[in-house]
């Protein structure tokens, strides 16, 4: 796997709009995955010294790719998923959505997306479990970072909880209440956005949030945890599960016939998302 590169290091387009300036142009992909039930952000580690500069401590960073300018189509949507690979094994990636755009003092402008990943669960593999522990750090504990990056980071997460809370399976499951206090504007709509001093992004709505995130099939109680994580807002469970159970009756969500193993509870009935069904559900 590639080492990501600080933004001021990566091998980077030069756009020049006039005789006067040019810009540093990189993509930025901030790679989001539960892993063993935390969510995490895949941080890779950075060549160089540390943020204080003592030893050679590597620096945690957002990774980065140079776009192709010569490229006729693809060209920062290649370098966003070639930035997102960095944090994890391509196939990994279940979805890329575009989050802003961040410009810096000294000439450098990165086009940031934010990106998410399989689950890994409580007993991954040896490999797995390794590049877990090695590039994905929880949005919880998050260690010192530089102003650049973190830029990058808020602008990406901002977008990311923008599309949780636009898509239509949400906005379902959610009670009124808190949907109004997390997306009027105000301040703390996440525990992790006020560490993270996160800005507005451009909100993107393809398929509901949990899809990639959770794992495929996943028990109700692995949906409602998420949601309480990263809205920092406990859900009353017989609501929440009266509101999943209406979304099963018009499609989106499909009820298998397997349960959960080996868990140390009663085992929780297994459900699985139907895109097809998705398409008409989200117009509706």
């Amino acid at each position: 796997m590639d080492e990501a590169t600080v933004l001021e290091r990566t091998t980077a387009t030069t756009f020049t709009p006039d005789s006067t300036r040019g810009f540093e142009v990189v993509a930025a992909t901030a790679v989001f995955r539960v892993v063993r039930g935390e969510l995490c952000v895949g941080l890779p580690f950075a060549k160089g010294p540390s943020v204080r500069g003592e030893g050679e401590n590597p620096l945690r960073v957002v990774p980065t790719a140079a776009p192709n300018g010569r490229s006729e189509d693809g060209g920062l949507a290649d370098a966003a998923a070639a930035a997102a690979a960095r944090a994890t094994g391509a196939r990994e990636i279940v979805r890329i959505a575009h989050a802003g755009v961040r410009a810096f003092g000294d000439g450098n402008l990165a086009i940031v997306s934010w990106a998410t990943a399989r689950p890994l669960g409580a007993a991954p593999s040896t490999a797995e479990s390794l590049e877990a522990d090695e590039n994905f750090i929880p949005l919880g504990a998050l260690p010192e970072l530089d102003d650049a990056t973190r830029s990058i980071l808020s602008c990406a997460f901002d977008a990311f909880l923008d599309a949780t809370l636009a898509d239509a399976l949400t906005r379902r499951l959610l009670p009124r209440h808190i949907l109004f206090r997390k997306t009027d504007g105000f301040t703390h709509r996440s525990p992790f956005q006020s560490a993270l001093d996160a800005g507005n992004g451009d909100a993107a709505q393809e398929i509901p949030i949990f899809v990639g995130l959770l794992p495929d099939p996943f028990p109700l109680s692995a949906l409602r945890e998420l949601y309480e994580r990263l809205l920092d807002a406990p859900l009353d469970r017989g609501n929440f599960r009266r509101q999943f159970h209406e979304i099963i009756a018009l499609g989106p969500i499909q009820a298998l016939p397997i349960f959960e193993r080996g868990v140390p509870h009663r085992a929780g009935q297994l459900f699985t998302f139907d895109r097809q069904a998705w398409d008409r559900f989200a117009s509706t």
